[in-house]
């Protein structure tokens, strides 16, 4: 099911969105939904993780949890300490 929203942007805001949308080869419809959803799912995922982590029962498990998610790879150079 579609559905219809007016959306109401600022003039430079609605520039970047048509020159984005352009450079993706994609209508502005595509981009902003696209966009959009991308946002909303790494948001949701944010609240899973934050709920998921505070019913561990413990420090050590909630790392475990983080450990069982996030692969196993070495940290960028410039993130080591």
């Amino acid at each position: 099911m579609k559905s219809s929203l007016t959306l109401h942007l600022p003039e430079e805001l609605k520039q970047k969105v048509e020159q984005e949308a352009k450079l993706n080869k994609v209508t502005v419809n595509q981009y902003i939904v696209y966009t959009l959803t991308k946002e909303i799912s790494v948001r949701e995922a944010e609240r899973w993780l934050r709920d998921r982590i505070e019913q561990a029962p413990s420090g050590e498990d909630a790392l475990q949890l983080l450990e069982s998610i996030v692969p196993d790879r070495a940290p960028f150079p410039e993130d080591r300490l």
